[in-house]
């Protein structure tokens, strides 16, 4: 297997080198926006080096809302640099990812990437599968992004130590922190305070929560990402899934018990509990004015599990890595996060630690009123930062969460023990192919 993949990784080069002879290196495409001001001289914009931006943010592709950033918060950015942004489009965009994919297996390609991390559950799997970097982490062993730990130190904008540390460090591994986490995100079951008090023993592992005899875990258990339960899914040191296909079927047939007790009247005795995601919209949005107790499907190891929704990273090949990263600075710093009209509506939750707290009132020039950005109440906040707290397992969403959420639907309309079996050979198998390839 592992020569395959050598045979298929020089094949893949060869043929990058080639693309890029035909296309005369055309150096990432056409340009969506420039940072340069109306009435900039040419001979001017000639000497500055150019940033080239990739942005695959899926929710708001606008290339001026970056631009708004920069000019407001590093107005003087413009002085050095000339900053080209290059939206994937939803129109071919398959050729697209595999252009930028090429570039950077040639040694090229943009500067810098700000991607959304499409995610999937069992009740929604993903329609966008197709994310330009599949799998992040496996990226990172690889050495494709660049080690940003020197340019954190010296960081102008963050406040590095108000970043959530859990999920920061998704995007480190031995070689340094090569990926920025922008937003995360994270699933729990929502069960009102005034009808249920939350256990001692919490918290737990997987397998206690299904042997647990008490209503919330119960409720909790079939936590609408059952993903959550295996925690980190890849094992990236060996290109192969981080669990057992025996582990995968206890868990899968777990499950299917607990589905039985669900019934309505136990979730009814429960105020019928919510299955509840913690971003930037959902949660406030799902809470009101109700004060909850937040139970996650605890994982193997007896944690929480969180995503990463929206990250940045900063192409090894960069020839002006300091200007990228300036860019990522900027959108970590507190103010970009709370108030970018670029994150408004990004899926995930910001990653400064002090953002969930506090409403922003705007007033319009009409003199109407809105809330710009969100909060949530003291009580729910409690319950939040607790959670946070037992974090052990931060992921990407993958191909092997698509494949997973595709097989526990498959799973619990099978009719026979043998069709059950099948169906986990069968997705194992993918997925254990797909992290070989990865």
């Amino acid at each position: 297997m592992k020569n395959i993949r050598i045979f298929k990784r020089l094949t893949i080069t060869l043929m990058a080198a080639l693309l890029l002879a035909l296309a005369g290196c055309k150096g990432g495409g056409e340009s969506s926006g420039s940072g340069e001001p109306d009435g900039s001289q040419q001979s001017d914009r000639a000497e500055k080096p150019t940033l080239t931006v990739c942005m695959d943010l899926g929710y708001d592709q606008t290339p001026e809302k970056l631009q708004d950033i920069v000019r407001e918060y590093a107005p003087e950015f413009k002085d050095s640099y000339k900053l080209k942004i290059e939206p994937i489009p939803d129109g071919n965009r398959d050729a697209s990812m595999d252009r930028i994919r090429v570039e950077m297996m040639a040694g090229k390609g943009p500067d810098l990437f700000l991607c959304m991390n499409p995610q999937a559950t069992i009740f929604f799997p993903s329609t966008e599968k197709q994310a330009l970097f599949q799998y992040p982490k496996a990226l990172m062993k690889r050495h494709m992004f660049l080690p940003l730990d020197d340019y954190i130190e010296n960081a102008k904008y963050m406040e590095w130590d108000k970043l959530y540390p859990e999920i920061m460090a998704a995007g480190k591994n031995d070689d340094g922190q090569q990926i920025l986490p922008i937003s995360w995100m994270m699933n729990f079951t929502g069960i009102p305070a005034e009808s249920y008090e939350l256990p001692d023993d919490i918290p737990m592992t997987f397998e206690e929560m299904l042997e647990s005899d008490d209503p919330g875990i119960i409720a909790a258990t079939g936590s609408f990402n059952y993903c959550d339960s295996l925690g980190q899914l890849a094992d990236y040191e060996h290109d192969a899934p981080a669990f057992t296909i025996e582990e995968l079927t206890a868990h899968l047939e777990g499950l299917s018990e607990n589905r039985k007790l669900r019934t309505k009247e136990f979730l009814e005795s429960l105020d019928m509990p919510k299955s509840m995601e913690f971003s930037r919209h959902n949660f406030t949005q799902s809470q009101g004015s109700q004060e909850y107790v937040l139970i996650p499907q605890y994982n193997r190891q007896g944690g929480a599990t969180a995503y990463i929704s929206t990250f940045g990273a900063v192409n090894i090949n960069s020839k002006v890595p300091e200007a990228a990263f300036e860019i990522l600075d900027l959108l970590l710093s507190k103010d970009v996060q709370k108030l970018s009209d670029l994150l408004m509506y990004d899926p995930g939750a910001p990653v400064h630690m002090e953002l969930p707290r506090k409403k922003v009132r705007i007033e319009t020039e009409s003199g109407g009123k809105f809330y710009k950005n969100w909060s949530i109440s003291e009580h729910n906040d409690q319950q939040l930062q607790t959670l946070i707290k037992q974090i052990n397992a931060v992921d990407f969403f993958t191909p092997v969460h698509y494949e997973l959420s595709d097989l526990y639907m498959a799973y619990m309309q099978a009719e026979t023990k043998e069709e059950r079996e099948e169906l986990v050979a069968e997705a194992y198998k993918n997925i254990d192919m797909m992290l070989a390839e990865s």
